[in-house]
């Protein structure tokens, strides 16, 4: 498969790009909420069309068993406790946060068109982050539905415009709430996605 794209990404820096709420630095916050890494600090590879276990018959592609997977990324978040007038420690009241919705907006990294990108997605959740600790979860990325938009079932190995490469930025913006408040406040993050369509290769017979 093609990398260009992806040395592209390297040369420039972009990998996971994390920001704090832009509340976080009011004295009402008990805690500053971030997301500590997004997918391990790594860009994010996006197979369009994952083949079978049947690569070929009679020297011709075998797509009965072919499927498309959706797409789940590991986020990261921190709790870190926080105010300037008095910090609750683990396990005290008001001391957790609870993460209960996520929206993921997509923009071109490659300078393709902008309009040929993921439509928004919004997704409920539930991920509660106690007082000064990690907590890890899945968050869903592509619905496998989007995987059928004509322009990235184009780049898959049977389409008009395959071998070719879409370099994304994906933000996701998390909503919560501190626990025992209804007070919800947001947080960002970015991740690089790089969708493509890496073909096992498998002698034709």
């Amino acid at each position: 498969m093609n990398r260009k794209l992806l040395l592209f990404a390297l040369a420039i820096g972009i990998f996971a790009l994390f920001a704090a709420s832009c509340e976080n630095d009011s004295e009402e916050n008990r805690a500053v909420v971030i997301v500590s890494s997004i997918n391990e600090n790594a860009p994010f590879f996006s197979d369009v069309l994952e083949q079978g276990d049947t690569l070929y018959v009679g020297g011709l592609p075998y797509t009965i068993d072919d499927f498309i997977r959706e797409d789940f990324v590991p986020v990261t978040f921190y709790n870190r406790p926080y105010n300037p007038i008095g910090t609750t420690g683990p396990g005290r009241p008001l001391s957790d946060f609870l993460i209960t919705r996520y929206r993921v907006e997509w923009r071109r990294a490659d300078g393709g068109p902008a309009d040929q990108v993921p439509p928004t997605y919004e997704g409920a959740t539930s991920v509660q982050v106690p007082s000064n600790a990690f907590v890890t979860a899945a968050v869903l990325l592509v619905p496998f539905e989007v995987k059928n938009m004509p322009f990235l079932s184009s780049i898959n190995y049977l389409g008009l415009n395959f071998p070719d490469e879409i370099l994304t930025i994906a933000h996701i913006t998390f909503w919560g709430h501190e626990v025992g408040t209804s007070r919800e406040w947001s947080f960002e993050a970015e991740l690089t996605v790089n969708f493509a369509d890496p073909v096992v290769k498998s002698e034709k017979n």
